[in-house]
């Protein structure tokens, strides 16, 4: 029960702060982009959201992690 709490908080905050961050690049979106990043990913980039976006995302990883590979005793 302990293992399903702490995955929960860590995938939900993981979810809350990646949306956060692509609300932020769209609010200040990209002046120019090329094809393959995208226009998104560019304007994260621009923004210096890239340090905060890749730990969101391993939070939300490890949060999934630990939601599925619970042991049941």
């Amino acid at each position: 029960m302990s293992r399903n709490i702490k995955g929960g908080f860590l995938t939900l905050s993981g979810v809350v702060g990646i949306v956060g961050m692509i609300i932020v690049a769209m609010q200040n979106p990209a002046t120019e982009w090329v094809t393959p990043p995208g226009r998104m990913i560019v304007s994260i980039l621009e923004n210096g959201l890239l340090i905060p976006t890749v730990l969101f995302l391993v939070l939300f990883i490890y949060g999934l992690y630990i939601l599925l590979t619970e042991k049941n005793d």
